[in-house]
């Protein structure tokens, strides 16, 4: 029965998943401890403390007045350094996913109850490595405008970083090119896991924007422990609970009755296609024990309703009668016109030879065996129809308009 108490406590455990977090996701705090004429001030006390959830991690300074504190999660933390004969001082700093942040503790002579506090800053400039990079943070996420709230496409406001789309090379990746590189080479972190579609070479998993607390774009001279990229990294990386409750809530809709017509359409004579678009989810996170055990959900949904205008032109009636039978076979079998197909102009062939359109390239001359038509006759129908935009692959029997 002894021996099968560790496996029955391994077995408990797998239905309570943890959160581990990898190495390029944890980051340090280091720095020295000083006097105000720069001389080094050994065993002082260094209390790291996670600003949201408490956690609580303690160091010493060497006889060089030297520390250094790792595996922090990345948040918000207070740095308390004191020393006898010395004023306590207390520093805030922001800490990003994999970063080093070193600091410059100067202390001053009077009473260990009196305690100096310097404001929160973030660190402008990495001095503790040779990374280059730029932080997403938190408020850039809340106050950056973004039509579809894919996270990833704050990726690229970072230097260095361009659109595949717009240099008109394939979307691979995170869809983002770094260093003129291919996106490809990008990886993609989630939590300083690997979140990578090798089969697509693509995200692997978005996350709702409201889960997301930074993201860390990392361009150049970026240390070993990352791997694979070639042209960059991009970590993501989510919230979680602190010993205060907050939450969202939100819906994001866009709809065909708030939007103009496009300019083709109203040429045309066209009406606007409706489009209703609904993007809605919450978040939530809080303790579960005070300073020991918290947690934090987030869900979101996307409902979207949509068709677009098509400008196609297909073969008339009276070109298809004139083709052979095997071709009036084909058409016969896959498609029909569209009911709501609206034929806007007919083409001859002498208005398409006079337009500069070879009627049918690279030999004019098959167009008498295949389709002895007049050259007056109509032989190609220009109309619109109306499809849903997002119904993906077409109707196998529907191939023609």
């Amino acid at each position: 029965m002894r021996k099968m108490i560790p496996l029955i406590l391994t077995s408990l455990m797998s239905f309570f998943p943890g959160k581990t977090w990898a190495q390029t996701e944890t980051g340090q705090i280091s720095g020295t401890v000083l006097e105000q004429q720069n001389n080094a001030i050994p065993n002082a006390r260094i209390a790291v403390r996670n600003v949201g959830t408490g956690a609580l991690r303690e160091s010493t300074s060497d006889d060089h007045g030297a520390f250094i504190v790792t595996n922090l999660l990345p948040a918000r933390y207070s740095v308390l350094a004191e020393a006898q004969g010395f004023a306590k001082l207390e520093q805030q700093v922001d800490l990003p996913p994999g970063g080093r942040v070193a600091l410059e503790l100067k202390l001053q002579v009077g009473k260990l109850n009196e305690t100096i506090e310097v404001t929160a800053t973030s660190v402008a400039v990495n001095t503790a490595n040779q990374t280059v990079g730029q932080l997403i943070t938190s408020n850039d996420i809340t106050n950056l405008p973004l039509l579809t709230r894919n996270p990833y496409d704050l990726v690229g406001g970072a230097a260095n970083v361009s659109s595949a789309a717009d240099a008109g090379l394939t979307m691979r990746g995170a869809g983002y090119n770094i260093n003129g590189l291919r996106s490809a080479g990008t990886n993609i972190l989630l939590d300083g896991a690997a979140n990578n579609d090798e089969f697509t070479a693509s995200v692997g998993q978005t996350v709702p924007l409201d889960a997301v607390q930074e993201i860390n774009v990392l361009t150049n001279n970026f240390t070993a422990e990352y791997g694979r990229a070639s042209a960059g990294v991009v970590n993501v990386t989510t919230k979680s609970g602190t010993n205060d409750f907050h939450g969202t809530a939100y819906e994001f809709g866009r709809y065909s009755a708030l939007a103009a017509n496009t300019f083709d359409n109203n040429a045309r004579g066209i009406a606007k296609p409706g489009f209703t678009r609904n993007q809605f989810g919450y978040s939530v996170g809080g303790p579960i024990k005070k300073d020991k055990l918290f947690f934090f959900q987030s869900t979101e949904w996307l409902r979207v309703r949509s068709s677009a205008t098509a400008i196609v032109a297909v073969p008339t009636p009276q070109l298809i009668a004139a083709a052979n039978p095997t071709t009036q076979q084909f058409f016969s079998a896959f498609g029909t016109l569209r009911s709501n197909f609206i034929q806007l102009k007919t083409y001859t062939r002498d208005q398409l030879t006079a337009a500069g359109i070879t009627a049918c390239p690279p030999a004019p001359s098959k167009c008498d065996t295949d389709f002895p038509v007049a050259s007056t006759t109509p032989i190609f129908a220009q109309g619109q129809y109306s499809v849903p935009a997002d119904s993906g692959a077409g109707s196998p029997q529907n191939t023609y308009y």
